[in-house]
Order: C-alpha cells, then sequence, then structure tokens
C-alpha cells in the first residue's frame, strides 16, 4: 500500500468516525429530551436506556477517533523523524565528501607543484591570497595556476573524482597547464633513493 492510499485510508477513516460521532451525539440529545418527557414511566426507561446504549456507542467512537489521531500523529513524528534522519546522514556524507575531495586536489597541487619547482626552481611564485590552503610551492604564473583551479573544478564534479587513478588524474592536470609530468616521476625516484653518499676525498 502506498503512502497515498494509507493517508487517503486514514482520512476517509477519520471523517466517517468524526460523522458518526456527530449523529450518535444528536441522538442522544434527541434521546434525552424524549426521556425527559415520557409520559408513562415505561417510556422513561426503554428511552434512557436506549440514551444509555448509544451514549456508549458515543464514547467508544470518540475514543476510537481520539485512537486514530494519535496514530496518525505518531505515523507523521516517525516519518518526520526519517527524514531528520536522511537529511543528516546526506549531510555527513557531503561532509566527508568534500573533505577528501579537498584533501586530494591538495595532493594533486602537491605533486604540480613537485614538476613546477623542478622546472622553475627558485621562481618567484605569484599566488593570489584567497585564504585557500595551497601548496608551499605554487604554479610561478597566474594563468597556469588558474588553468589548474579550472582542471580540478571540472574534474571534481564528475562522480569519479575520488575513485580514479590518482598518477593519471595528476598527469591530465600536467597537460592542462603545459607542464611535464615525467618530471614527477624524476622527483619519486630521487625520494626513493635518497640522498647521494658522500664521496671521499681523493687528495
Amino acid at each position: 500500500m502506498t503512502d497515498d492510499a494509507v493517508q487517503i485510508g486514514e482520512d476517509r477513516h477519520t471523517v466517517t468516525l468524526r460523522a458518526l460521532a456527530g449523529m450518535s451525539l444528536e441522538l442522544c440529545r434527541d434521546l434525552q429530551q424524549r426521556a425527559l418527557n415520557a409520559e408513562s414511566p415505561e417510556d422513561a426507561v426503554r428511552l434512557a436506556t436506549a440514551f444509555h446504549r448509544v451514549s456508549r456507542g458515543l464514547r467508544q467512537t470518540l475514543a476510537l477517533e481520539l485512537k486514530l489521531v494519535r496514530y496518525k500523529d505518531e505515523l507523521h513524528f516517525k516519518a518526520q523523524e526519517k527524514a531528520d534522519l536522511a537529511e543528516a546522514r546526506a549531510k555527513a556524507e557531503a561532509d566527508l565528501h568534500e573533505v577528501a575531495a579537498d584533501q586530494r586536489r591538495k595532493d594533486v597541487w602537491e605533486q604540480v607543484g613537485d614538476c613546477f619547482w623542478s622546472e622553475h626552481e627558485g621562481a618567484d611564485w605569484n599566488l593570489p591570497d584567497d585564504g585557500i590552503d595551497k601548496p608551499d610551492r605554487p604554479p610561478p604564473e597566474d594563468p597556469m595556476w588558474d588553468r589548474l583551479e579550472a582542471f580540478l573544478d571540472a574534474e571534481e564534479a564528475k562522480p569519479d573524482f575520488l575513485t580514479r587513478d590518482f598518477d593519471l588524474l595528476v598527469i591530465e592536470a600536467c597537460d592542462a597547464i603545459g607542464a611535464d609530468p615525467t618530471l614527477i616521476y624524476d622527483i619519486r625516484g630521487r625520494e626513493r633513493a635518497g640522498p647521494e653518499p658522500a664521496t671521499a676525498d681523493s687528495s
């Protein structure tokens, strides 16, 4: 049964119970007045008995209507609670995704920054101070920085930004701004090899 069907059924039940309660109340008033105006004790007893039965049915109807109202309130509360929980989970997942995306952008920046540093060692980096945490060695020219940011913006919008191969992403970032990605692997090879051993003085 769909939510719409449940809602329609609940509304129909509520309307029916409310109408039944109204008719029962009207009948109780009529029986009460007729019992008070009865011309004989027998008629008074008969009408009072009918009044008692109808009023008992009215009480049961009102109790059932109240139970239905509470049931509907409980359903609404649970639905709202479920929606709030889903919203909180979605927000938490979005926050985690944002943190992971920021970290991946930073990692790409560091790799590409190493590449630029190798090509332009000692250059005067010209990075706008926009409050965003960037690596210590950014590209040497604003146009390159802008192209890298534009590339990362476009890649982050893709659903596989966090799962695609990181090295491939770095290579594409280098290509997007005209850098030589092979320098990155030269840097990694030197890092794995460690510092060159000192040579003894031959003299």
